[in-house]
């Protein structure tokens, strides 16, 4: 496999499709995006606020609903997660709302987008009674954006309606809440952190690894550490699902993966993701080790050319070929350098054998 992709070719890519809307499904992928992207230092939120919240009372929420103008509306995903006793008696609220979008590609106005939803999201809330007037119920807007350039829209909607300053100041948006409605959202920007080393057990960071691999070494490792670290038995079930839509789109041939997605006892299921995972593994190391021999092996050949000719080059990438062992081709390398003639560099190439 020459690569996932490639710098140039048009590189292939998942929308936001469904696939990834499930793994986004589960309680363990949001507690994950609150605590490792959200908080500080990595996103706007203090970190006080994230240990305040009770992350095993995270549910979601149906996000369907009939406007005031009758018009039916579906958004991505919303959910609600309490606040705990502790922080409630600190003034904190009963819960806050979390409200999930994906997008592909850039919309200039997601901001304004959030805004119409959170707008859409109270009177809903009012409307079923699960929230009183004035009653506070924070919103916190998340945008997960997997294209290939950074994100670059606004993210208040301040930015997209600018007041002239003949009609004075604009109140600055209060420190730390910049990403919750009315004032705006965070974009989590998969570009933005492809350099960042991958968190076993991370599902955000295991979607970023696999969006910007580039070989089965760069696969497996995301995928092998993440299913390693699953503690969710039905998310590691959609993770190994995932793996059937990685080898359509990509064509990886990966072996075992039929028999493994075939088997419906889930604890087996899991427990065979974990061996083929680290077959793979052992497999994208076997592969990365044979690439750099046929590297070394292709450098030696040339060195020859250039100290004793083609044909004696030709007659030394003979000798060296299939051969395995670093060792044998760092002697071979030191014998091109001290060889006085090419007759002699072959005979004792193939003494060497």
């Amino acid at each position: 496999m020459d690569g996932l992709h490639h710098d140039d070719a048009p590189q292939a890519r998942f929308p936001f499709d469904p696939i990834y809307k499930a793994l986004c499904c589960h309680r363990q992928t949001v507690a994950d995006m609150l605590r490792g992207y959200l908080a500080e230092p990595a996103g706007p939120l203090g970190r006080d606020l994230v240990d305040a919240l009770d992350l095993g009372t995270l549910s979601k929420l149906s996000m369907e609903w009939v406007t005031r103008e009758f018009r039916l509306r579906r958004g991505d995903q919303v959910w609600r997660v309490a606040f705990t006793p502790a922080a409630r008696k600190r003034g904190y609220p009963a819960f806050m709302l979390v409200n999930l979008e994906f997008q592909s590609r850039r919309d200039g106005y997601m901001a304004l987008r959030f805004l119409e939803q959170g707008a859409e999201l109270y009177r809903e809330l009012r409307a079923h009674g699960a929230l009183e007037e004035g009653d506070p119920c924070p919103v916190l807007c998340i945008l997960l954006h997997n294209g290939r350039s950074p994100w670059t829209a606004a993210t208040a909607a301040a930015e997209l309606v600018p007041l002239p300053a003949a009609l004075g100041c604009v109140p600055e948006t209060p420190p730390g809440m910049i990403a919750f409605y009315p004032w705006g959202y965070f974009p989590i920007d998969f570009v933005a952190h492809r350099a960042t080393p991958h968190v076993p057990g991370s599902v955000v960071s295991m979607m970023i690894g696999i969006e910007f691999a580039r070989g089965r070494g760069d696969l497996v490792g995301p995928l092998w550490d993440t299913a390693r670290n699953l503690e969710d038995e039905e998310l590691r079930d959609t993770v190994a699902r995932w793996l059937r839509r990685l080898d359509e789109k990509y064509n990886l041939n990966l072996p075992g993966l039929e028999d493994l997605l075939e088997m419906e006892d889930k604890t087996v299921l899991t427990s065979r993701l974990d061996e083929t995972l680290e077959g793979w593994r052992r497999d994208a190391r076997a592969e990365g080790l044979e690439q750099g021999l046929v590297q070394q092996r292709a450098m030696l050949a040339r060195l020859t050319a250039l100290r004793f000719g083609g044909e004696v080059a030709d007659r030394v990438a003979a000798l060296l070929e299939g051969v395995g062992n670093p060792e044998r081709l760092t002697a071979a390398g030191e014998l091109i350098v001290s060889a006085e003639t090419g007759t002699e560099l072959t005979e004792r190439l193939a003494e060497s054998a």
